[in-house]
């Protein structure tokens, strides 16, 4: 197997990482170095044989300097080149054996002035000739870290890899690697634990940049000291009063120093509409990122926020839930939710955009756009009407954004997985394949979300369609804020929020609440003046079916209503209850009327009329499902786990 070629990385020693000695190359000096000291060794010589040529403890004492002057010039030439240091060595342990025998036995005698001589001329050409090729080849010159050392180890396996010079930007040291002729950049990523090794840094420390443009070339990176180490804090809204489509959202720092932002919205020619694919595992951040994007998201002038969580609930989404147009929490609420946006919504605001003469959301058209928010999402990742949203409604001006801890194939199906165009990956366990999370490039590239785990909170990488390719793989931190910060933050830009239009509020009439009807935390309308007619309100003003000017009968007309924004929850407004077997009754007599116009499927969103009939809440509807698909002639057999079950008979 051919030897590495003698150019070398730094070694990790501190920022600056590396320092470059003075070049005197050009100059005549190093040439006559080794003749000079090989000249000036014949008398050191023959002193030594005056004075200690028949003391044996001189002897000993000289042997003991020429090997230790020998391991020095083998561990000093380590950073100098593999052929460099075996020269280095070979002429300190030659010139330490002559010295030796010089003087016990004289150096005018022979063979030791034989050796003398034939010893300079061979020295003198050996270091011309590695200086004649080094000055030939500029590009592959070595350089000196400040502590010494390089990768010689790590790119053992590398064979004829060409490393460039290596130089400093900020706190990263580059340097170019061009493989030779049928070998490509995937031998230098598989050895990033090898070269980390080496240097003595976290693994995720070293990438590997492909060239677009050939499988030969590219570059590698080293960050010597982790610049994320400190914690973020929050610089507040990034463009408050602004619309979405006009800037992204800003959430984090990289590694570089450059601000990290997330695009929803497209541009023709520029960027896609995407979706939002977040995974982490506990205690990796997720929570305080999603807070930090939800209140970006919330003081801008054109989006409106819903939030799904059935597990957690309210208690993630506390600080913002004051600006949610909507907020599900329970399970059969949150399966009715998805029906309507994929069978109402999305095509209600396909339609609307469509006689905008518009292909996508852009700003300033007649829709507000719309982020769906689903925390703890792997209850919901194999729900259809799920799939059906993530694959129709990046069109309509909705983004949908799923948050969970993993990302394997029994917790969501690739339908499902190949629609996220962007991918926000915090820690994740070590024993889970981070390419689940991320693409394959950037893994290879050298991130590694597995090195973190949950020890690393806020730390993540970003797959999107606004950050360059190269970014992907360069490691962020997340912005950490006060909850109270946040909730200030909502509250305080409630003026500008546009809320639901009317075309999506319409569309998601069938699961909006019913108990509450207050106005959006919009600016009021000015009351009008005496004998003046009644003045039009402005679209956005109001939340659905509310009319400001008339108002409720069991509130007094003469005290000003209350503004303040609740988080929208369904309600059911049941009548008395039936007896249970009187509701069971109706539940089957309904199931079969479905059955008799032809429906295979029922979900308990399609048994609204049962819960009407019956008084019973819907937590009764379900167990009530699961009770027909027992015994020994089941009317019901379960589908999946979110509600949907398959009718067997009717009779």
């Amino acid at each position: 197997m051919k030897r590495p070629r003698s150019n070398r990385m730094p070694r990790n020693g501190g920022l600056p990482p590396m320092s470059y000695s003075v070049d005197l190359r050009s100059a005549a000096l190093p040439y006559i170095v080794c003749p000079a000291g090989c000249a000036l060794a014949w008398p050191a010589a023959a002193a030594s044989h005056h004075w200690w040529g028949s003391n044996p403890w001189a002897a000993a004492g000289i042997t003991a300097a020429g090997g230790g002057l020998t391991a020095l010039t083998w561990a000093a030439g380590r950073a100098r080149g593999v052929i460099r240091q075996r020269v280095a060595t070979l002429l300190t342990a030659g010139g330490s054996a002559w010295a030796l025998g010089a003087t016990i036995g004289a150096p005018w005698e022979r063979p030791w002035l034989d050796l003398w001589a034939g010893g300079t001329v061979a020295a003198s050409v050996a270091v011309a000739v590695m200086r004649l090729m080094a000055k030939a080849n500029p590009d592959e010159q070595p350089t000196t870290a400040t502590t010494g050392g390089g990768l010689a180890e790590a790119v053992a396996a590398l064979r004829d890899a060409r490393i460039g010079r290596p130089k400093v930007d900020g706190a990263k040291v580059k340097a170019t690697i061009t493989m030779p002729p049928g070998e490509t950049l995937s031998e230098v990523e598989g050895s990033r634990e090898s070269i980390a090794s080496a240097l003595d840094v976290a693994p995720s420390a070293v990438r590997v940049h492909r060239d677009p443009d050939s499988v030969r070339t590219g570059r590698i990176e080293v960050v010597p000291v982790d610049q994320l180490r400190d914690t973020i804090e929050w610089a507040g809204p990034s463009a408050p009063g602004r619309s979405v489509g006009d800037a992204p959202l800003r959430f984090g720092i990289a590694e570089d120093g450059e601000q990290v932002a997330l695009w929803l919205t497209g541009r023709p020619g520029v960027r896609p509409a995407t979706h939002v694919r977040a995974t982490g595992m506990t205690g990796s951040g997720k929570t305080e990122w999603a807070l930090v994007v939800m209140t970006d998201y919330l003081t801008r002038s054109d989006g409106a926020l819903v939030v799904v969580d059935t597990v957690k609930r309210d208690q993630t989404v506390k600080p913002v839930k004051d600006g949610l147009a909507l907020l599900v929490t329970e399970d059969e609420h949150a399966e009715a939710f998805f029906d309507v946006l994929a069978e109402k919504v999305i095509p209600a605001r396909t339609e609307a955009l469509g006689r905008e003469d518009l292909t996508e959301w852009m700003p300033g058209c007649s829709l507000s756009h719309l982020m769906v928010w689903v925390e703890e999402s792997a209850a919901w990742s194999g729900h259809p009407a799920l799939v059906q949203v993530a694959e129709r409604a990046r069109s309509a001006g909705i983004s949908l954004v799923l948050s969970q801890q993993r990302w394997t194939h029994d917790r969501a199906p690739t339908s499902l997985r190949s629609q996220f165009a962007t991918n926000v990956c915090f820690g994740i366990d070590s024993r889970d394949d981070p390419t689940l999370a991320l693409s394959a490039e950037t893994v290879d590239a050298g991130a590694a979300p597995e090195s973190w785990g949950s020890a690393k909170p806020g730390y993540l990488y970003i797959e999107s369609p606004g950050i360059p390719t190269a970014r992907w793989p360069i490691p962020c931190r997340s912005e950490l804020a006060h909850r109270g910060d946040l909730a200030a933050a909502v509250a305080g830009w409630a003026t500008v929020r546009q809320q639901l239009d009317p075309v999506t509020a319409k569309a998601l009439a069938p699961v909006m609440p019913t108990d509450t009807a207050k106005p959006s935390p919009g600016p009021r309308p000015a009351p009008a003046a005496e004998g003046d007619a009644e003045q039009e309100v402005p679209a956005m003003a109001t939340r659905p079916g509310v009319n400001p000017t008339d108002p409720p009968d069991d509130v007094d007309p003469s005290k000003e209503l209350d503004t303040t924004p609740t988080p929208r929850r369904f309600t059911l407004a049941l009548p008395k209850p039936t007896s249970p077997e009187q509701a069971r009754t109706i539940l089957r007599e309904h199931i079969t009327a479905l059955a008799d116009q032809g429906q295979t499927e029922v979900r308990p969103a399609d048994l609204g009329d049962v819960l009407a009939a019956t008084g019973y809440t819907a937590k009764w509807l379900s167990k009530a499902l699961a009770e027909l698909t027992a015994g020994n002639q089941p009317l019901l057999m379960a589908v999946n786990r979110n509600g949907r079950y398959r009718i067997l008979r009717t009779a």
